[in-house]
């Protein structure tokens, strides 16, 4: 051959256009198509236009990943999201307990212990409640608001933490698999 023309042999094989390349190890290279997934679930026929016996069905694939790094700022988010929604749970939680507390009389109790045991006040003569609706709801709320900030910050710094341990030791290995 002359000319610098290449030989046929040593030509790289012509790929048509929105071809994939040849991936990693494991992948289809490109010589024979993959069976579709319905055949491999126990279709009719499979990629080669065979009958499949029934009841021939291969085991669910396992595969072993590596967690190496979690995104902080995706945790933040997530856990901002989580923590407010528990903090509408919270409220409800504690407006549902108030109530069914309120319906035995357990708070006209107490406030009626409270007023016996304290003096009265020299301005009015009378001894204001010490459980009332709104002095439960903003004591709730104030609760809340601090445990939506340390739930996400602590989530937040255990992202930082998880990824400084897993750098070192190279992460938590998960095992997937498909369903049968």
């Amino acid at each position: 051959m002359g000319g610098g023309q290449i030989s046929a042999s040593t030509a790289a094989p012509v790929r048509p256009a929105g071809a994939v390349p040849a991936g990693p190890v494991g992948t289809n290279s490109g010589s024979a198509p993959l069976p579709s997934a319905a055949a491999d679930r126990g279709s009719s026929t499979s990629a080669t236009g065979s009958r499949k016996v029934k009841g021939q069905r291969r085991p669910p694939r396992l595969a072993s990943l590596q967690l190496k790094r979690v995104d902080p700022w995706t945790v933040l988010k997530i856990s901002l999201i989580v923590a407010i929604v528990m903090f509408f749970v919270w409220m409800i939680a504690v407006g549902v307990l108030y109530l069914s507390l309120g319906s035995m009389d357990v708070w006209s109790k107490i406030n009626s212990t409270y007023q016996q045991l304290v003096t009265p006040d020299s301005t009015t003569g009378t001894t204001p409640p010490l459980i009332t609706p709104s002095g439960v709801f903003i004591v709730t709320a104030v609760i809340g608001a601090i445990n939506i900030v340390l739930f996400t910050a602590l989530s937040t710094v255990a992202a930082f933490v998880y990824n400084a341990a897993a750098g070192m030791s190279g992460g938590v290995e998960i095992t997937l698999g498909e369903r049968d």
